[in-house]
């Protein structure tokens, strides 16, 4: 929407406004800031007609010079998704609620000038769930922008209002404005707009003590009791006529077409055209009906190009009309509203309102849409499709069971709290084993993974064999991720073949068929592994339904060093996964990451770690969450950001999984190692992982290339003085490497052996360890371990006086680090080479002096990209990316594109889509 959408049919009401004077004075505050490029969020809270809205719109209309979108959450339109963003966007939206928040992000963007964008969700506490989880991601990645956000609620404790958005809202960044009633001298200034004659002192003062001071029931009492009644200290004043009987009355004095109009409008939902909604209601003047309504407050104009629409003044007044229907012309309504709706989402929706009782046929088309839904990813309309049909099916085991379809489609949309609420509600006569495995899915989510475990494990022994199939297969995939957590790989792949179903079909939506070649993978059953997936096209041919197993092809190719063929088909399930089921989304940016990490390419790897837990920050992917953060520290710490590093393992830490799984305990343990050893504390790295060693039956911790703790570990006791321990490290991870012919973890362990010989003043049997990891690492794509093998070996070098050969193997090794950007290994080259008598050599790349967004915006640059494509690639705000673009040139000492593609090459490395 345009400003005028928010300043239209307000002006009155703007005339009409009092008092404010200190929260005025502070959004206005806020909006200068905004100005200056610093995004502002405030927080709008007060119960009921206390004058909220009114504050919003008084703000707006006098402050804002620029673009404003504004939208409003209803109560009866909760159900239907993006409902708001709908409005804020001036078109509809059918995606998940990432996508959608990265689509907002456009328009923020675009209406940015000279002055602020101004962004208003009124009564965000009736937003449909998918809308607020969409503004949640774009509020987070305001960064540089000229933006003010301001969410109307009635109280931050509302359960409507999901986690993800009240942490941002009860952040210290934001501004929060509780409003109370008006003081007496303003209820004063209000009979005296009201009222022939104001009030006296002493009746303003009876008058506000009597409301609180609530604007809404001032003007009610002032409208509708005598002023001698008003004025008299003896006469007791009545209470307000309720809202919806003030709505009534005004209605009652509209024409029939008017009074049509405003119903009609109130059924199809707000905005709508005003061309439907007369439509519908059977009015032949529109603009005549629509005048009658204007008058009487009840509907507002909202100019839009080539159509006008109109809205609901306030949800409330949409609520009062809605209500007051009645069964027989609401059903009316909604049928007619049905036969003219073309897309089948919003068909079925009209047709469920319309439904009064038990109709299975229906409920049975309402299913059928659902799983199809389901099938494209669209779980945003699969689940309200569940939850109608539920209620619509005449038996209640059948509508208990569409409410569990209705919870597993909310979490795989990234909806936590509403599978909560959904599954809290289910009937006692719920079948037990569908119980158990609805609430083991949500401990599981929750990271809860021993209760996760208990309740699947009650759910299997409960079912009827054979009875129903498709029970049975949720249930065996929910015990996928359960051994999967745990690090029981073999479990994984046994109750993988019992989560197909009949024909030996996946289950679609989840991530059973990835895990599942993963856990072959762990297990050294590549062979198997992709057999499975042989009958995948190349990586660009692949669709979205065979999106799982692509992302397991590419993780079998990492397991099997193949990290070209890894990188290719992990890029384009990322690609795809952005419209799957969120943990699927999740996991696909940070396998991604992975590969990137060892194919060298670190910037992106960096991105789409930060991408990946940002994601599950906004959508509540507590169970995976600890990896990303585990992993993502490792190359800030390889780069020197031992802060960012830090930080992430922190995260990690803090959440409670670490303690619940083992896979997952593996992860955080190796990431704390890494730092301490690139902090250049040996002895922390060996505290961290030597308890890894009670591991070592689990499946997971059997394949070297899942987490390479052992090699780690090896080098800290190394560096530590404990070299018969890590002799005995190194004899078990070789046995491993060679039983399983992974490259890369013997170019790690000859290294790690050149380093332990050298440590025990063995020559030559250290100088053919180095030799043999050089020439296997030769053969494969790794450039950082390369370096590493290139900096012990020259290192090794320089103290057996060979310094002619130690400079040819540091001065290669120093060319890597470089090109990575690994400072603290950097470094110590530097220091080898001086003992060597030779300077360090050679300039240090541009990327040294950026941050990783400047450096991931340069690099998309470089490449020809405009900032509107950088930034829905990077899901960003067009102005963040003109932000980082001005500081990298500022930075790099340069004035243009042209300068920017030959400092800052664009190669393979610059990031796609981190979202």
């Amino acid at each position: 929407m345009t400003d005028t959408a928010m300043h239209g049919g307000s002006r009155a009401g703007t005339a009409d406004f009092l008092g404010r004077t200190g929260e005025l004075a502070a959004l206005r505050r806020c909006y200068e800031e905004a100005a200056q490029g610093r995004p502002r969020l405030v927080v709008v809270e007060g119960p009921a007609g206390i004058g909220k809205t009114a504050l919003v719109r008084h703000f707006v209309d006098g402050t804002a010079r620029g673009g404003v979108l504004t939208a409003a959450g209803e109560a009866n339109e909760a159900a239907l998704p993006y409902g708001v963003l709908d409005q804020l966007l001036g078109r509809p939206v059918r995606t998940d609620p990432l996508t959608a928040g990265a689509a907002l992000l456009e328009p923020l963007g675009e209406l940015q000038g000279e002055h602020p964008v101004v962004l208003v969700v009124d009564d965000a506490h009736w937003a449909d769930a998918p809308s607020q989880h969409a503004l949640t991601f774009a509020l987070r990645r305001l960064d540089a922008d000229r933006v003010l956000c301001l969410l109307v609620v009635r109280d931050m404790d509302d359960p409507g209002l999901p986690d993800g958005l009240r942490r941002i809202l009860t952040d210290d960044r934001a501004l929060r404005l509780r409003l109370g009633g008006l003081g007496v001298r303003d209820v004063a200034g209000l009979s005296a707009r009201l009222l022939p004659d104001p009030l006296e002192p002493a009746a303003a003062l009876r008058l506000h003590r009597h409301t609180g001071g609530n604007p809404l029931h001032c003007r009610a009492l002032l409208e509708e009791v005598p002023a001698r009644t008003l004025r008299s200290a003896d006469a007791a004043l009545p209470a307000p006529r309720s809202y919806t009987r003030l709505v009534r009355d005004r209605l009652a004095r509209c024409d029939r077409p008017a009074r049509d109009l405003v119903r009609a409008a109130a059924v199809l939902g707000t905005p709508c055209a005003l061309a439907r909604a007369a439509r519908l209601a059977g009015v032949g003047d529109p603009p005549a009906a629509l005048a009658q309504a204007l008058t009487h407050g009840l509907l507002r104009e909202l100019p839009q190009a080539g159509a006008v629409t109109v809205a609901f003044p306030h949800p409330l007044i949409r609520a009062a009309v809605y209500d007051r229907l009645g069964p027989v012309r609401r059903t009316a309504l909604h049928t007619r509203a049905a036969q003219a709706e073309d897309d089948p989402f919003t068909r079925l929706h009209h047709r469920a309102r319309a439904a009064h009782g038990p109709d299975e046929r229906l409920a049975a088309e309402l299913a059928d849409c659902a799983r199809r839904r389901g099938a494209l990813g669209r779980w945003v309309e699969a689940a309200p499709l569940l939850r109608y049909a539920a209620r619509l099916t005449a038996t209640p085991a059948d509508g208990a069971r569409l409410d569990c379809e209705a919870v597993e489609a909310l979490l795989f949309d990234g909806r936590e709290e509403e599978a909560r609420g959904v599954a809290a509600a289910l009937p006692e006569s719920t079948e037990e084993a569908l119980r158990c495995c609805v609430r083991g899915h949500l401990a599981l989510v929750a990271g809860d993974i021993g209760r996760a475990a208990t309740l699947l494990e009650e759910a299997w022994r409960l079912r009827v064999p054979g009875a129903d199939p498709a029970l049975e297969a949720r249930i065996a995939e929910q015990h996928v991720m359960v051994h999967m957590m745990r690090g029981r790989s073999s479990q994984v792949c046994a109750w993988a073949d019992r989560a197909r179903q009949p024909g030996g079909r996946a289950r679609s939506g989840g991530t059973l068929r990835f895990v599942h070649l993963a856990a072959l993978g762990h297990l050294g059953a590549y062979d198997t592994g992709f057999r499975l997936a042989e009958g995948l096209p190349a990586a660009a041919l692949v669709g979205a339904k065979d999106v799982e197993l692509l992302m397991g092809r590419g993780a079998l190719h990492l397991y099997t060093d193949r990290c070209g063929q890894a990188r290719q088909d992990l890029e384009r399930a990322a690609e795809l996964a952005r419209q799957g089921p969120v943990p699927l989304r999740v996991i696909a940016l940070a396998v991604l990451a992975k590969a990137e990490f060892q194919c060298g390419a670190w910037d992106p790897a960096t991105a789409h770690w930060e991408a990946a837990s940002s994601v599950a920050a906004d959508l509540g992917q507590r169970w995976f969450a600890p990896v990303i953060h585990a992993e993502a520290a490792l190359p800030l710490a390889a780069r020197g950001d031992l802060e960012g590093a830090a930080r992430h393992l922190r995260l990690a830490r803090a959440n409670p999984v670490v303690r619940e799984s083992a896979m997952v305990e593996v992860f955080v343990a190796y990431g704390l190692g890494w730092l301490a050893f690139v902090q250049g504390d040996p002895t922390a790295a060996v505290d961290r992982l030597l308890p890894l060693l009670a591991h070592e039956e689990l499946d997971f911790t059997a394949e070297p290339a899942c987490v390479p703790w052992r090699d780690l570990l090896a080098d800290a006791l190394v560096a530590a003085g404990r070299l018969d321990e890590a002799e005995e490290v190194l004899t078990t991870l070789h046995t491993r490497a060679v039983r399983r012919s992974r490259a890369s973890t013997l170019v790690a362990v000859c290294r790690a052996r050149g380093t332990l010989h050298a440590a025990r003043r063995e020559p030559k049997t250290a100088r053919d360890a180095f030799t043999e990891a050089l020439e296997r690492s030769a053969t494969l794509d790794l450039p950082f371990e390369r370096a590493r093998v290139e900096l012990d070996f020259g290192a090794f070098l320089r103290r057996t006086g060979r310094r002619t050969a130690a400079l040819d193997r540091l001065t290669a090794a120093r060319a890597a680090f470089d090109e990575l950007g690994a400072v603290p290994f950097l470094q110590h080259c530097d220091r080898e080479l001086t003992a060597c008598g030779a300077a360090p050599h050679g300039t240090a790349s541009p990327r040294h002096g950026l941050t990783p967004q400047e450096l991931a915006v340069a690099q998309l640059a470089a490449t020809g990209l405009t900032n509107r494509r950088i930034a829905r690639e990077l899901v960003l705000s067009a102005k963040t990316v003109e932000y980082h673009l001005s500081h990298a040139y500022a930075k790099l000492s340069i004035r243009s594109r042209v300068e920017l593609a030959a400092r800052i090459a664009p190669s393979a490395e610059a990031p796609g889509t981190a979202g």
